[in-house]
Protein backbone atom coordinates (compact mmCIF):
# COMPACT_ATOMS: atom_id res chain seq x y z
CA UNK A 1 0.00 0.00 0.00
CA UNK A 2 2.82 2.39 0.86
CA UNK A 3 4.63 1.66 -2.41
CA UNK A 4 1.46 2.38 -4.34
CA UNK A 5 1.07 5.81 -2.71
CA UNK A 6 4.70 6.76 -3.45
CA UNK A 7 4.35 5.72 -7.10
CA UNK A 8 1.13 7.74 -7.37
CA UNK A 9 2.81 10.86 -5.94
CA UNK A 10 5.76 10.56 -8.30
CA UNK A 11 3.43 10.11 -11.23
CA UNK A 12 1.42 13.17 -10.17
CA UNK A 13 4.54 15.35 -9.82
CA UNK A 14 5.85 14.21 -13.19
CA UNK A 15 2.62 15.05 -14.93
CA UNK A 16 2.50 18.55 -13.43
CA UNK A 17 5.79 19.68 -15.14
CA UNK A 18 5.36 21.48 -18.57
CA UNK A 19 7.33 20.36 -21.63
CA UNK A 20 10.04 22.96 -22.61
CA UNK A 21 9.22 25.05 -25.72
CA UNK A 22 11.66 25.13 -28.68
CA UNK A 23 13.36 28.57 -28.99
CA UNK A 24 13.17 30.19 -32.48
CA UNK A 25 16.59 31.30 -33.79
CA UNK A 26 16.84 34.95 -34.95
CA UNK A 27 19.40 35.72 -37.64
CA UNK A 28 21.61 38.79 -37.03
CA UNK A 29 21.22 41.30 -39.86
CA UNK A 30 21.65 44.97 -40.67
CA UNK A 31 18.47 46.80 -41.60
CA UNK A 32 17.87 49.81 -43.85
CA UNK A 33 14.78 51.72 -44.86
CA UNK A 34 13.11 52.51 -48.16
CA UNK A 35 12.72 56.27 -48.51
CA UNK A 36 11.27 58.82 -50.90
CA UNK A 37 13.80 60.86 -52.84
CA UNK A 38 14.15 63.00 -55.93
CA UNK A 39 16.11 60.62 -58.14
CA UNK A 40 17.95 61.81 -61.29
CA UNK A 41 17.72 59.75 -64.47
CA UNK A 42 21.09 59.98 -66.18
CA UNK A 43 23.53 58.48 -68.64
CA UNK A 44 26.97 57.87 -67.19
CA UNK A 45 30.17 57.51 -69.20
CA UNK A 46 33.81 58.56 -69.34
CA UNK A 47 35.04 61.82 -70.86
CA UNK A 48 38.04 64.09 -70.95
CA UNK A 49 38.57 67.78 -70.33
CA UNK A 50 39.52 70.10 -73.20
CA UNK A 51 40.34 73.79 -73.38
CA UNK A 52 37.94 75.89 -75.40
CA UNK A 53 40.99 77.63 -76.86
CA UNK A 54 44.46 76.09 -76.85
CA UNK A 55 47.36 77.88 -78.56
CA UNK A 56 50.90 76.70 -79.32
CA UNK A 57 52.99 79.84 -79.02
CA UNK A 58 55.63 79.74 -81.79
CA UNK A 59 57.99 82.21 -83.42
CA UNK A 60 57.23 83.36 -86.96
CA UNK A 61 60.85 84.42 -87.51
CA UNK A 62 64.40 83.33 -86.70
CA UNK A 63 66.48 85.02 -84.02
CA UNK A 64 67.86 84.92 -80.51
CA UNK A 65 65.35 84.91 -77.67
CA UNK A 66 66.11 88.14 -75.82
CA UNK A 67 63.28 88.21 -73.30
CA UNK A 68 60.85 85.93 -71.41
CA UNK A 69 58.23 87.96 -69.56
CA UNK A 70 56.22 85.39 -67.62
CA UNK A 71 56.49 82.65 -65.03
CA UNK A 72 55.76 79.08 -66.06
CA UNK A 73 52.25 78.10 -64.97
CA UNK A 74 51.16 81.74 -64.75
CA UNK A 75 47.70 82.85 -65.82
CA UNK A 76 47.87 85.82 -68.15
CA UNK A 77 45.50 88.12 -70.01
CA UNK A 78 45.15 88.54 -73.75
CA UNK A 79 47.69 91.04 -75.10
CA UNK A 80 50.35 90.46 -72.41
CA UNK A 81 53.95 90.42 -73.71
CA UNK A 82 55.42 86.91 -73.58
CA UNK A 83 58.69 86.91 -75.57
CA UNK A 84 61.03 89.23 -77.43
CA UNK A 85 63.36 88.17 -80.25
CA UNK A 86 66.46 90.15 -81.28
CA UNK A 87 65.04 92.91 -83.49
CA UNK A 88 68.30 94.45 -84.81
CA UNK A 89 68.50 92.41 -88.07
CA UNK A 90 64.86 93.17 -88.86
CA UNK A 91 65.25 96.87 -88.12
CA UNK A 92 68.18 96.94 -90.57
CA UNK A 93 66.14 95.09 -93.19
CA UNK A 94 63.32 97.59 -92.76
CA UNK A 95 65.64 100.57 -93.20
CA UNK A 96 67.13 99.00 -96.31
CA UNK A 97 63.67 98.40 -97.80
CA UNK A 98 62.62 101.96 -96.97
CA UNK A 99 65.77 103.34 -98.66
CA UNK A 100 65.15 101.38 -101.85
CA UNK A 101 61.55 102.54 -101.81
CA UNK A 102 62.54 106.20 -101.53
CA UNK A 103 65.07 105.81 -104.36
CA UNK A 104 62.50 104.37 -106.70
CA UNK A 105 59.89 106.89 -105.70
CA UNK A 106 62.31 109.58 -106.87
CA UNK A 107 62.82 107.70 -110.15
CA UNK A 108 59.05 107.43 -110.49
CA UNK A 109 58.59 111.16 -109.99
CA UNK A 110 61.19 111.87 -112.72
CA UNK A 111 59.62 109.36 -115.11
CA UNK A 112 56.21 110.91 -114.51
CA UNK A 113 57.54 114.41 -115.19
CA UNK A 114 59.16 113.30 -118.46
CA UNK A 115 55.89 111.82 -119.66
CA UNK A 116 54.10 115.11 -118.93
CA UNK A 117 56.73 117.30 -120.67
CA UNK A 118 57.07 115.23 -123.84
CA UNK A 119 53.37 114.49 -124.34
CA UNK A 120 52.64 117.76 -126.21
CA UNK A 121 55.91 117.60 -128.17
CA UNK A 122 55.08 114.09 -129.29
CA UNK A 123 51.60 115.20 -130.34
CA UNK A 124 53.07 118.01 -132.48
CA UNK A 125 55.67 115.66 -133.95
CA UNK A 126 58.55 117.54 -132.30
CA UNK A 127 59.47 114.36 -130.42
CA UNK A 128 59.74 110.84 -131.71
CA UNK A 129 56.68 108.72 -130.98
CA UNK A 130 58.77 105.67 -130.23
CA UNK A 131 60.87 107.63 -127.73
CA UNK A 132 57.70 108.91 -126.06
CA UNK A 133 56.34 105.37 -125.77
CA UNK A 134 59.66 104.39 -124.20
CA UNK A 135 59.13 107.11 -121.58
CA UNK A 136 55.66 105.78 -120.86
CA UNK A 137 56.98 102.23 -120.54
CA UNK A 138 59.70 103.44 -118.16
CA UNK A 139 57.05 105.23 -116.07
CA UNK A 140 54.90 102.09 -115.85
CA UNK A 141 57.88 99.91 -114.96
CA UNK A 142 59.01 102.32 -112.26
CA UNK A 143 55.47 102.39 -110.84
CA UNK A 144 55.55 98.60 -110.57
CA UNK A 145 58.96 98.71 -108.89
CA UNK A 146 57.64 101.19 -106.33
CA UNK A 147 54.72 98.81 -105.61
CA UNK A 148 57.20 96.00 -105.07
CA UNK A 149 59.32 98.18 -102.80
CA UNK A 150 56.22 99.17 -100.80
CA UNK A 151 55.36 95.52 -100.32
CA UNK A 152 58.94 94.83 -99.20
CA UNK A 153 58.68 97.61 -96.60
CA UNK A 154 55.36 96.20 -95.36
CA UNK A 155 56.88 92.73 -95.14
CA UNK A 156 59.88 94.09 -93.22
CA UNK A 157 57.53 95.87 -90.79
CA UNK A 158 55.57 92.65 -90.25
CA UNK A 159 58.73 90.66 -89.56
CA UNK A 160 59.87 93.36 -87.17
CA UNK A 161 56.54 93.16 -85.33
CA UNK A 162 57.08 89.40 -84.95
CA UNK A 163 60.01 90.19 -82.66
CA UNK A 164 57.44 90.81 -79.93
CA UNK A 165 55.15 87.88 -79.12
CA UNK A 166 51.94 88.61 -77.21
CA UNK A 167 49.29 86.35 -75.67
CA UNK A 168 46.44 85.84 -78.16
CA UNK A 169 43.93 84.71 -75.48
CA UNK A 170 43.39 84.67 -71.73
CA UNK A 171 44.77 81.47 -70.28
CA UNK A 172 47.38 79.56 -68.31
CA UNK A 173 50.92 79.07 -69.62
CA UNK A 174 52.60 75.70 -69.50
CA UNK A 175 56.22 74.59 -69.44
CA UNK A 176 58.77 76.79 -71.23
CA UNK A 177 60.46 74.74 -73.97
CA UNK A 178 63.13 77.26 -75.06
CA UNK A 179 65.21 79.18 -72.54
CA UNK A 180 66.33 82.78 -72.72
CA UNK A 181 69.25 83.37 -75.11
CA UNK A 182 68.63 80.41 -77.39
CA UNK A 183 68.14 80.67 -81.11
CA UNK A 184 64.55 80.17 -82.21
CA UNK A 185 63.42 79.55 -85.76
CA UNK A 186 60.23 79.72 -87.74
CA UNK A 187 58.14 76.54 -87.27
CA UNK A 188 58.79 73.63 -89.61
CA UNK A 189 55.97 71.42 -88.32
CA UNK A 190 58.21 69.25 -86.13
CA UNK A 191 59.67 71.62 -83.54
CA UNK A 192 58.10 72.13 -80.13
CA UNK A 193 56.30 75.41 -79.44
CA UNK A 194 57.95 77.97 -77.20
CA UNK A 195 55.14 77.43 -74.70
CA UNK A 196 51.53 76.22 -74.72
CA UNK A 197 48.70 78.50 -73.64
CA UNK A 198 45.39 76.92 -72.54
CA UNK A 199 42.16 78.65 -71.69
CA UNK A 200 41.09 77.38 -68.27
CA UNK A 201 37.67 78.94 -67.70
CA UNK A 202 35.20 78.12 -69.03
CA UNK A 203 36.26 74.66 -70.16
CA UNK A 204 34.85 71.70 -72.11
CA UNK A 205 34.23 68.07 -71.18
CA UNK A 206 33.97 65.87 -74.27
CA UNK A 207 32.40 62.40 -74.04
CA UNK A 208 30.74 59.79 -76.23
CA UNK A 209 27.53 57.75 -75.94
CA UNK A 210 26.10 54.84 -77.97
CA UNK A 211 23.86 55.93 -80.83
CA UNK A 212 20.81 54.09 -79.44
CA UNK A 213 20.68 56.62 -76.59
CA UNK A 214 20.69 59.60 -78.95
CA UNK A 215 16.89 59.81 -79.59
CA UNK A 216 15.96 60.18 -75.91
CA UNK A 217 18.65 62.84 -75.45
CA UNK A 218 17.40 64.77 -78.49
CA UNK A 219 13.84 64.58 -77.21
CA UNK A 220 14.75 66.26 -73.91
CA UNK A 221 17.44 68.56 -75.33
CA UNK A 222 14.91 70.26 -77.64
CA UNK A 223 12.89 71.36 -74.61
CA UNK A 224 15.51 72.37 -72.06
CA UNK A 225 19.17 72.74 -71.23
CA UNK A 226 20.53 69.48 -69.86
CA UNK A 227 22.63 69.43 -66.71
CA UNK A 228 25.96 67.59 -66.79
CA UNK A 229 28.02 66.48 -63.80
CA UNK A 230 31.72 65.62 -63.84
CA UNK A 231 33.68 63.84 -61.11
CA UNK A 232 37.19 62.53 -60.61
CA UNK A 233 36.07 59.19 -59.18
CA UNK A 234 32.70 59.01 -57.39
CA UNK A 235 29.93 61.57 -57.53
CA UNK A 236 29.24 61.18 -53.80
CA UNK A 237 32.59 62.72 -52.89
CA UNK A 238 32.96 65.68 -55.24
CA UNK A 239 31.34 66.68 -58.52
CA UNK A 240 31.22 69.73 -60.77
CA UNK A 241 28.09 71.03 -62.44
CA UNK A 242 27.90 72.18 -66.04
CA UNK A 243 25.51 72.03 -68.98
CA UNK A 244 25.34 70.28 -72.33
CA UNK A 245 26.90 72.58 -74.93
CA UNK A 246 26.41 70.62 -78.15
CA UNK A 247 25.94 67.28 -79.88
CA UNK A 248 28.22 66.36 -82.74
CA UNK A 249 26.64 66.50 -86.19
CA UNK A 250 27.19 62.83 -87.03
CA UNK A 251 27.55 59.37 -85.52
CA UNK A 252 30.88 57.63 -86.03
CA UNK A 253 29.99 54.72 -88.35
CA UNK A 254 33.03 52.74 -87.20
CA UNK A 255 32.14 52.76 -83.50
CA UNK A 256 28.42 53.58 -83.40
CA UNK A 257 29.20 56.37 -80.93
CA UNK A 258 28.39 60.07 -81.03
CA UNK A 259 30.37 62.80 -79.30
CA UNK A 260 28.82 65.32 -76.96
CA UNK A 261 30.41 68.35 -75.36
CA UNK A 262 29.54 69.96 -72.02
CA UNK A 263 30.74 73.31 -70.73
CA UNK A 264 31.80 74.10 -67.15
CA UNK A 265 32.53 77.47 -65.53
CA UNK A 266 35.65 76.04 -63.83
CA UNK A 267 36.22 79.26 -61.91
CA UNK A 268 38.17 77.37 -59.24
CA UNK A 269 40.36 75.64 -61.88
CA UNK A 270 39.44 72.17 -60.58
CA UNK A 271 39.12 70.67 -64.06
CA UNK A 272 42.34 70.42 -66.05
CA UNK A 273 42.86 70.06 -69.82
CA UNK A 274 43.56 66.47 -70.82
CA UNK A 275 42.14 65.06 -67.59
CA UNK A 276 39.83 62.03 -67.72
CA UNK A 277 36.63 62.32 -65.69
CA UNK A 278 33.39 60.46 -65.07
CA UNK A 279 30.47 62.25 -66.71
CA UNK A 280 26.75 62.12 -65.98
CA UNK A 281 24.25 63.59 -68.41
CA UNK A 282 21.05 64.28 -66.41
CA UNK A 283 17.96 63.69 -68.55
CA UNK A 284 15.26 64.27 -65.92
CA UNK A 285 14.50 63.96 -62.20
CA UNK A 286 11.76 61.80 -60.67
CA UNK A 287 10.19 63.23 -57.50
CA UNK A 288 9.03 61.02 -54.62
CA UNK A 289 10.73 57.94 -56.01
CA UNK A 290 11.30 54.94 -53.72
CA UNK A 291 14.99 54.44 -53.05
CA UNK A 292 16.70 51.63 -51.12
CA UNK A 293 20.34 50.82 -50.35
CA UNK A 294 21.71 48.84 -53.27
CA UNK A 295 23.26 46.32 -50.86
CA UNK A 296 19.72 45.16 -50.06
CA UNK A 297 19.32 43.76 -53.58
CA UNK A 298 20.11 40.11 -54.19
CA UNK A 299 20.49 39.01 -57.80
CA UNK A 300 18.95 35.62 -58.70
CA UNK A 301 18.79 33.67 -61.95
CA UNK A 302 15.40 35.17 -62.69
CA UNK A 303 14.81 38.50 -60.94
CA UNK A 304 16.36 40.68 -58.25
CA UNK A 305 14.93 40.17 -54.76
CA UNK A 306 14.99 41.89 -51.38
CA UNK A 307 14.08 40.74 -47.89
CA UNK A 308 11.48 43.02 -46.31
CA UNK A 309 11.29 43.04 -42.50
CA UNK A 310 7.74 42.66 -41.12
CA UNK A 311 6.60 44.28 -37.84
CA UNK A 312 6.99 40.88 -36.07
CA UNK A 313 10.72 40.82 -37.02
CA UNK A 314 10.26 38.12 -39.63
CA UNK A 315 11.26 38.66 -43.24
CA UNK A 316 9.41 38.36 -46.52
CA UNK A 317 11.22 37.67 -49.77
CA UNK A 318 9.98 39.94 -52.57
CA UNK A 319 10.79 40.26 -56.23
CA UNK A 320 11.53 43.87 -57.18
CA UNK A 321 11.84 45.91 -60.35
CA UNK A 322 14.84 48.22 -60.26
CA UNK A 323 15.51 51.53 -61.95
CA UNK A 324 18.50 53.88 -62.00
CA UNK A 325 21.34 53.21 -59.57
CA UNK A 326 22.91 56.25 -57.95
CA UNK A 327 25.96 55.43 -55.88
CA UNK A 328 24.98 53.30 -52.86
CA UNK A 329 21.24 53.57 -53.55
CA UNK A 330 18.95 52.49 -56.35
CA UNK A 331 15.47 53.32 -57.56
CA UNK A 332 12.74 50.70 -56.94
CA UNK A 333 9.97 50.78 -59.51
CA UNK A 334 7.88 48.09 -57.80
CA UNK A 335 8.04 45.59 -54.94
CA UNK A 336 8.86 47.88 -52.00
CA UNK A 337 6.99 50.84 -50.54
CA UNK A 338 8.43 53.91 -48.85
CA UNK A 339 8.93 53.41 -45.11
CA UNK A 340 9.36 49.64 -45.28
CA UNK A 341 12.51 48.17 -43.77
CA UNK A 342 14.82 45.95 -45.79
CA UNK A 343 17.77 43.76 -44.92
CA UNK A 344 21.00 45.28 -46.24
CA UNK A 345 23.49 42.83 -44.68
CA UNK A 346 23.22 39.20 -43.60
CA UNK A 347 20.87 37.85 -46.30
CA UNK A 348 22.93 34.69 -46.87
CA UNK A 349 20.78 32.24 -44.81
CA UNK A 350 17.45 34.08 -44.89
CA UNK A 351 14.18 32.73 -46.22
CA UNK A 352 10.57 33.92 -46.13
CA UNK A 353 9.38 33.72 -42.53
CA UNK A 354 12.86 33.72 -40.98
CA UNK A 355 13.16 35.75 -37.79
CA UNK A 356 15.85 38.44 -37.69
CA UNK A 357 17.29 40.87 -35.20
CA UNK A 358 19.73 43.77 -35.51
CA UNK A 359 22.63 43.49 -33.05
CA UNK A 360 23.32 46.52 -30.90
Amino acid sequence: MRLTIVFFLLLTCGCSEKAPQKEIFAYPVKIGEASLKTVPIFIETLGHIESINSVDIRSRIEGNLTGVFFTQGQEIKQGCLLFTIDSKPYEATLRQAQGILEENRANLALAQEKVKRYRILAQDDYYSQIDYETLQTNFAATTAIVEQNTAAVDRAKINLDYCWIYAPIDGMLGILNVDYGNLVAAPDGTSDPLVKLNQMAPIYATFSIPEYQLPKIQKVYKKQTLKVLAAYDTFDQESFAGSLFMLDNSVDPNTGMIKLRAIFDNTDRSLWPGQFVRVRLILESIKDAVSIPFSAVQMTLTDPIVFVVRPDSTVEQRTVSLGQRDGDHCLVLSGVKAGEKVVVEGQMNLFSGAKVHEPL
